[in-house]
């Protein structure tokens, strides 16, 4: 079902200073865009074969329910590359997780559906089909 950890996804309360250190670190940045429609700006660093998704929250209200009061960053959650998003949508909801949208979501070159943690043990996934937009 799952092929692999595509990326991490950890909501900061500073893209800019978080790129800063990552950079300081030797990670090269893949691509970095706003995504107004989820009220956000998101930057992919190159991390072995996966990725680091860093995420700051564009309004005080997506800031407030993604970041919370006082915190610097928080993991938020795991993105997993799947074949067939939509497929896979189904076969998780047939075990009873549910999902934050009805249909794929496009952002960038990629396919994504992401589920409501209180469905999924806890641990919200983003199933990502690469390259499929």
């Amino acid at each position: 079902m799952f092929k692999r950890i595509d990326h991490i996804g950890i909501v900061v309360d500073d893209l800019a200073a978080a790129r800063e250190f990552l950079e300081s670190l030797g990670m090269v940045l893949e691509r970095a865009q706003e995504v107004p429609e989820r009220q956000v700006k998101i930057a992919f660093y190159h991390c072995g074969d996966g990725r680091i998704e860093l995420i700051e929250p564009t309004t005080p209200q997506a800031r407030e329910s993604r970041l919370g009061a006082g915190r610097q960053a928080t993991l938020e959650h795991i993105g997993v590359e799947v074949d067939d998003v939509p497929t896979i949508m189904r076969a998780v909801q047939g075990l009873g997780v549910e999902l934050t949208t009805d249909e794929p979501v496009p952002v960038g070159p990629n396919l994504n559906a992401w589920t409501r943690p209180a469905t999924s043990r806890g641990i919200q996934f983003q199933l990502v089909q690469r390259d499929a937009v």
